[in-house]
């Protein structure tokens, strides 16, 4: 995966972990993510925007992946 391709799924993934806190604070969905869940993705996230996509080794870049492909099945959703 390209880096302009990870940081296009980065910010779909960061806009769907915001909507799953609005969720899980207002209750609405049962099955929404813990805050604790939601917070470990976005530090993952938020670390990989410090050092910058393009400078991520390999095994950050291999841990993101996993981390995006694991909500997508998750949730069933495609962050794209």
């Amino acid at each position: 995966m390209s880096s302009q391709e990870l940081h296009a799924k980065i910010l779909a993934t960061k806009s769907f972990l915001q909507k799953e806190i609005v969720k899980n604070r207002t209750k609405s969905d049962p099955g929404a993510l813990t805050f604790r869940q939601i917070g470990t993705r976005l530090d993952m996230i938020h670390e990989a925007e410090r050092v910058g996509v393009r400078n991520l080794g390999e095994r950050q870049n291999r841990k993101l992946t996993r981390m995006i492909a694991e909500l997508e099945k998750l949730r069933n959703v495609n962050l794209n």
